[in-house]
């Protein structure tokens, strides 16, 4: 009996391989080329011997993709859509311009019906380069006063 199943093609993306991640695949291809061993290739990369030999495996299976990490491609489940972001962006600049972060997440959750926590909208503004328009307080420089005490 033969499984001769076809898996659907993930969206699997060509990815260029970060500093650390080409390192681990020159140690890993030398470790199966027989140039070194577990024990040094473990030390080389500063991992266990058993996680170089799941690396191994990996590398063996999927070819260089095996040293990336298995969530590098995923989007956290907590993130908002870059449209929302941009959207929020443009109500701000165009609407409510002047308006303190806080005040502006409270309108939009009353009158646009956007959850969005404060924190939330002022870490989206804040990446769209907006600040919040705080009074900020002006620095004074103490005076230091010398007196001549001469007895």
């Amino acid at each position: 009996m033969e499984n001769n199943v076809q898996l659907p093609e993930e969206n699997v993306k060509p990815t260029k391989l970060k500093r650390l991640e080409k390192r681990k695949l020159r140690v890993i291809n030398r470790l199966i080329l027989g140039e070194i061993n577990g024990p040094k290739a473990a030390k080389m990369l500063k991992i266990t011997t058993r996680q170089v030999r799941n690396l191994k495996r990996q590398v063996l299976d999927e070819g260089e993709l095996g040293v990336v990490h298995k969530n590098r491609f995923h989007k956290p489940i907590n993130t908002y859509e870059e449209e929302i972001r941009v959207e929020l962006a443009h109500v701000y600049r165009t609407e409510y311009r002047g308006t303190n972060f806080t005040e502006f997440a409270r309108i939009m959750r009353e009158e646009r019906g956007y959850t969005l926590s404060r924190s939330t909208i002022y870490n989206i503004l804040r990446q769209k380069h907006i600040r919040s328009p705080q009074r900020k307080r002006v620095k004074h420089k103490k005076i230091e006063v010398v007196t001549n005490n001469i007895l």
